[in-house]
């Protein structure tokens, strides 16, 4: 059942989180409405919507030779022409990083020599001339004194952090004295995961507009009048546009393309990205940090990008602002009722260079974005993406991330099908890695218990994936939803951010917010 107020629902957090407790406990119970399914069998073929990260790790962990048993025949398939390399900006890994580590060590040790090691975060804003009465105090215990037209926020030494943590972080994020902790560009890494590909390669061009169950597997209807299966098992890792989300919350794909992203919901804030390719000469050190920079209304970051072994690192510059006709996810009443691309394939904005530089260019000056480190980069950046930041609701369907089709014939969701979130915490790609892994396991783990016992479900183990996955990444979600408006807060606000994230710093608490989402939960 789809529950079409999610939306007005997610906007009162006590009711949210109600409703998140009985939804969640509602949809792990393991109620099947098909009656007695039949003997079941173990899960052979597999179809995956989407060449994405989430895709591509579920294909490797599926298909891959060693750790788990009994592998089995994956097609991808994907609506796009073919993946462009030089689509999307960087991201960071770390509990994904982990995640690869344990699926594949030859596949994580080729992703770590495409990227830079991540060492530090370091958060800054300008200085203000108004102070709160215990400024002064705090500065004194300052590890640094500021000489310049910003003040520094907080800092993370990311191997002091770990280091210090509690042991599940340091087994799970320090392993034989590698801190798992990188920076890559998007493209980058799903190149490496295409090419390190055992088996058959992502059939693209494929719009998916329907699902069928029958006798011997599900069928998938393409927009292109192919029909491809029979499949035990069809995994949604479209995106945020999820057709197959759609057919989880409804029983159906829709002609209309909105009806994909009714449980979606625009959070009002917009991100604009400049990346510069490197440049053969340039000597740039093995390390990379990330620099954020808070201003009125907007902040940005700053940071150099693995793009790959044998190429020189790229470095991006994004900045992240309001939507003016938006008060947080509200549309104003007198703002236009148009439609907010959110660009999840990452389509190069079609404006001239010269007209997105200037215009990111003047959004940090007029907030008060110190231009020392983003200005250059977005000069000489050679393409630049933007993009609305949408997130799903977590409480959109009772059904949770999975449907039977037939008797004991499912569909199921990873990634960001399952649970798009906010960027804030840069937590997106390292949570689709560990969901393809989980699911990964339990399609295993349900193949070799099966071979003792005939009397299983596989719906159990897609319920213990779902409750495994679903609490760690809503609470990512909430958690970087929340961040997302503190950090492009103005007026009063953006004082109020300033000195919030300088006391968090300064007792330990953004620390822990970070290593909290990079553990891997599975």
């Amino acid at each position: 059942m789809f529950l079409p107020k999610t939306r007005k629902i997610c906007q009162c957090p006590a009711a949210f989180l109600l409703l998140c407790t009985a939804v969640y406990n509602n949809r792990t119970m393991g109620i099947s409405f098909f009656g007695n399914a039949p003997k079941p069998k173990p899960i052979q073929n597999v179809a995956i919507i989407g060449s994405g990260i989430a895709g591509l790790t579920l294909k490797h962990a599926l298909e891959q030779e060693g750790g788990m048993e009994d592998a089995m025949n994956v097609s991808i398939f994907d609506s796009r022409k073919g993946l462009n390399y030089n689509t999307g900006a960087g991201i960071q890994l770390n509990g994904g990083m982990s995640t690869l580590r344990r699926i594949n060590p030859t596949l994580q040790r080729k992703v770590a020599d495409a990227s830079l090691p991540l060492t530090q975060i370091k958060s800054r804003a300008k200085l203000s001339d108004w102070k709160w009465p215990w400024e002064s105090l705090i500065e004194i215990f300052s590890k640094e004194k500021d000489k310049e037209n910003f003040q520094t926020l907080l800092e993370i030494d990311l191997k002091d952090a770990v280091s210090r943590s509690n042991e599940e972080t340091r087994d799970q994020l320090i392993v034989d004295d590698e801190l798992m902790s990188y920076v890559i560009l998007r493209g980058s890494l799903q190149e490496i995961l295409v090419d390190s590909l055992y088996g058959s390669k992502p059939k693209f061009g494929k719009t998916l507009i329907g699902i069928e169950g029958g006798n011997d597997g599900i069928m998938c209807k393409f927009e292109d009048g192919s029909i491809e299966g029979p499949f035990d098992l069809v995994v949604g890792a479209d995106g945020i546009k999820s057709a197959v989300k759609e057919y989880v919350e409804t029983g159906e794909i829709s002609a209309n393309k909105r009806a994909s992203q009714r449980s979606a919901i625009y959070s009002g804030i917009r991100i604009q990205y400049a990346v510069a390719d490197g440049d053969e000469n340039d000597t740039t050190e093995i390390n990379s940090e990330l620099h954020q920079y808070f201003g009125d209304g907007t902040y940005a970051l700053s940071g150099i990008y693995g793009a790959g072994r044998g190429r020189p690192p790229a470095k991006g510059a994004f900045t992240i602002f309001r939507d003016e006709d938006y008060f947080g996810p509200f549309r104003r009443k007198d703002a236009p009722n148009k439609k907010i691309n959110e660009n999840a394939d990452w389509v190069q904005d079609a404006r001239s260079d010269d007209e997105m530089k200037s215009k990111m260019l003047e959004r940090a000056k007029q907030s008060g974005v110190p231009l020392d480190e983003v200005g250059p980069i977005i000069s000489r950046a050679d393409r630049f993406f933007e993009l609305g930041v949408y997130f799903h609701s977590p409480i959109s369907s009772f059904n949770g991330w999975k449907r039977e089709v037939n008797n004991g014939q499912y569909v199921v969701l990873c990634g960001d099908a399952a649970h798009a979130m906010p960027p804030f915490l840069g937590q997106g790609a390292n949570q689709a890695v560990q969901d393809s892994y989980c699911l990964a396991s339990k399609i295993h783990q349900f193949n070799t218990e099966i071979k003792v016992s005939t009397e299983l479900s596989f719906r159990e183990y897609l319920n213990s994936y779902e409750k495994t996955r679903w609490l760690p990444t809503t609470s990512i979600t909430l958690k970087a939803a929340l961040l997302g408006y503190l950090e492009v807060g103005g007026g009063f606000l953006s004082t109020f951010r300033d000195n919030f994230f300088k006391v968090m710093g300064a007792i330990g608490v953004a620390e822990k917010v970070f290593l909290d989402g990079a553990t891997p939960r599975f």
